[in-house]
């Protein structure tokens, strides 16, 4: 990746309804997304499919996606799958481009999120490959907890390193870095990204931050220079990941995203006029 790269945005309202303390029903969400689906987005992170009763949130996918209409739009969608039962259900529906899987170098956070260690979620990437190939899918890689953890587990660009190799003898070149929980500073991203851009130059490595206010800019302009041109936001900036046991800090705000990017004079290739009829949609 270089200052060429053209820019990629994705949009996640996954990430901001998975934590709310109500549920919205599949009619509404579906109608999100189709407002959504007119921006101008790359792609759209949906949803998930795990079970109900751990993330109530995130249930009704089928209805959801019965819905949803993708004749008029470019953008791709993608769901979250954590193991490979909603591996295979993601598969079964046509209109669905990509399967997300959270990853982490951190085995607690793998336990806590998706009941896993790293064996065995290596294991699932394997059959997830499987499934995406023979159901014409793309399998995409969030590495969750990119920056460190809360849990005394290891962390280091070095092992960072170590574990996006094994990921990419399995083939898997697309990994979005998430700071899960809002821990990374400005210099920290930029460490990891001048890092891996230098020793993976064929890969792509999209920015999933959570960030207070204040801090969303500098974090923004550390990856920017560091080479980044691939971006998720939520476009009113709540969410995070209920399963860290810490607070829900907040995703980036696309609406931010998008002042930042016009700051670079960088052509963002969305809508604010849809972005605006998004949101009187509503959720």
């Amino acid at each position: 990746m270089n200052q060429n790269t053209p820019i990629k945005l994705t949009e996640s309202p996954r990430d901001a309804q998975q934590g709310l303390s109500y549920i919205i029903s599949p009619e509404k969400r579906a109608a999100y997304i189709n407002a959504l689906m007119k921006v101008g987005f790359d792609v759209i992170d949906f949803g998930s499919f795990v079970s109900p009763k751990a993330v109530p949130q995130m249930a009704d996918q089928d209805k959801v996606l019965a819905l949803v209409d993708k004749s008029e739009s470019k953008t791709k969608l993608m769901a979250i799958a954590g193991n490979l039962r909603g591996g295979l259900e993601a598969a079964t529906h046509q209109k669905l481009d990509i399967i997300g899987f959270p990853y982490s170098i951190s085995e607690t956070f793998l336990q806590k999120n998706i009941n896993s260690d790293h064996e065995k979620a290596l294991k699932t990437i394997d059959d997830l490959l499987e499934i995406c190939k023979d159901n014409n899918k793309t399998l995409r890689i969030f590495m969750s907890m990119a920056y460190g953890n809360p849990y005394g587990d290891p962390w280091s660009i070095g092992l960072l390193e170590e574990h996006i190799e094994i990921l990419a003898e399995k083939g898997i070149h697309t990994i979005t870095l998430a700071d899960t929980i809002g821990i990374a500073d400005s210099s920290q991203i930029s460490e990891v990204y001048n890092a891996l851009l230098h020793k993976f130059p064929d890969h792509e490595f999209g920015l999933h931050i959570h960030t207070r206010p204040n801090e969303w800019h500098q974090k923004l302009e550390s990856a920017w220079n560091a080479g980044c041109r691939w971006y998720e936001g939520v476009i009113n900036g709540i969410g995070g990941c209920p399963m860290t046991g810490y607070e829900l800090v907040g995703n980036l705000n696309t609406m931010k995203l998008i002042d930042f990017l016009e700051e670079k004079i960088a052509n963002h290739h969305l809508s604010k006029e849809h972005i605006i009829k998004a949101i009187e949609t509503g959720y």
